[in-house]
């Protein structure tokens, strides 16, 4: 029993051990072109389904200046917003004879309270936004944004900025 004959057969058993022999290893092969067909459509339905995101662009619709489209308000109710085109925003009051206050300079910090508490004042208020053109228009969005986010009823209006409002902007040190 002791011996070193793994392989040898048991002596007295009279029996022989089988050897096993080693067959050919036979390769496994998966065919790819069924997976890379079901892959292909997936991609394809994906493609198809999704709705590509569109970029975020605010559209602003000027009016055209029709004489018909003329509204008479009072102008003791108007707030005029003059933007320069360094950015300065300038806020006057209108007077009730068609003439208006003398235009204060505003931080952008305190737009949003000053619009505020000229809507407490007046419920009646509307703002008529006058940018210059050459003034960035980041700021045109982040005054609007401030407007938005004061406590007031929207109403607010775009003008084109002409000749005597960059005069006035001018004489007040913008």
């Amino acid at each position: 029993m002791a011996g070193g004959g793994f392989d040898a057969p048991e002596s007295g058993s009279g029996r022989k051990q089988k050897k096993y022999k080693k067959g050919k290893r036979i390769g496994v092969r998966i065919d790819m072109t069924p997976m890379v067909d079901v892959i292909m459509l997936l991609l394809t339905f994906f493609i198809l389904t999704t709705t590509l995101n569109t970029p975020q662009i605010m559209q602003i619709n000027l009016p055209k200046g029709d004489e018909l489209d003329k509204v008479k308000v009072d102008m003791g109710d108007v707030l005029y917003v003059r933007v320069s085109d360094q950015g300065n925003a300038y806020f006057s009051k209108g007077k009730s004879d068609g003439t208006e206050d003398v235009p204060e300079k505003i931080a952008f910090n305190d737009m949003k309270g000053k619009i505020e508490s000229l809507y407490a004042a007046n419920p009646k208020l509307i703002i008529l936004l006058k940018f210059d053109r050459k003034m960035k228009y980041s700021t045109m969005v982040d005054m609007l944004d401030e407007i938005n986010k004061a406590a007031i009823e929207k109403r607010y209006s775009f003008l084109k900025m002409e000749d005597p409002d960059k005069e006035i902007v001018k004489n007040a040190g913008g």
